[in-house]
């Protein structure tokens, strides 16, 4: 039986998906100044990558024993 994570643990983890939550957009800025990504060329292949794995378990799926939907 796993236990229930404690407050410290969903307060690192929120603060660590923040971090990314600003990672994230600033790559996409940086990509788009230097000429390699334009952002519709980048959620277009982000579009194709959820269509692609949607129907695919994942990983945390494994990890935490989420039933098949």
């Amino acid at each position: 039986m796993s236990k229930k994570p404690t407050k410290n643990v969903l307060k690192e983890l929120a603060t660590e998906l923040d971090v990314f939550d600003d990672m994230f957009p600033t790559l996409l800025e940086l990509l788009e100044e230097k000429r390699i990504i334009a952002q519709k060329e980048f959620e277009g292949k982000m579009k194709m990558k959820i269509e692609r794995t949607k129907d695919k378990k994942s990983y945390r799926d494994i990890q935490f024993g989420k039933k098949d939907v």
